[in-house]
């Protein structure tokens, strides 16, 4: 099968491709911004007990930076999972703990350092593997208990 035919069997336009990438990255942005905004506010305030506007300060400072680098992880997840899917021409979980590990082991390029590109990389493997475990997990759970129901009903 050629490229040009997956393409065709799955219909999605280039719009809708970038709204969806886009709008993760919003997503992304937003997460970071919320857990960023919490995290140095309470760092701060841990340091400095009385000063809330010393607080507020590093909130300022810090918040928009981490929503910035949570966008920029979002996008590249996006965008390498989507790629992983046209290059293998299959949606399998492999892309899904691939994908994590190509989008940490790009962010961390800017270190200029191969041993971190490398510890990021395996950090966002384990990111992308410890989901699917789990609904690999809930899947066995599942078919064991619908197997008890059939094994109960029959003796009965």
């Amino acid at each position: 099968m050629y490229p040009c035919e997956f393409m065709f069997r799955h219909p999605r336009t280039m719009k809708n491709w970038l709204d969806e990438v886009t709008g993760s990255a919003g997503q992304g942005f937003q997460v970071g911004l919320i857990c960023g905004s919490t995290f140095h506010f309470f760092k701060s305030l841990c340091i400095s007990p009385t000063h809330i506007s010393t607080a507020c300060h590093a909130v300022r400072l810090n918040a928009p930076r981490v929503g910035g680098k949570f966008a920029a992880w979002c996008f590249l997840y996006n965008v390498s999972h989507d790629a992983l899917i046209f290059v293998r021409q299959k949606n399998d979980p492999w892309d899904r703990i691939f994908a994590p590990a190509i989008s940490s082991g790009l962010l961390s390029l800017y270190r200029r350092s191969l041993r971190a590109t490398a510890c990021f990389s395996m950090f966002g493997s384990l990111f992308g593997i410890v989901p699917e475990v789990g609904s690999i997990m809930a899947e066995k759970l599942e078919a064991d208990r619908k197997h008890e129901k059939r094994v109960s009903s029959k003796t009965n």
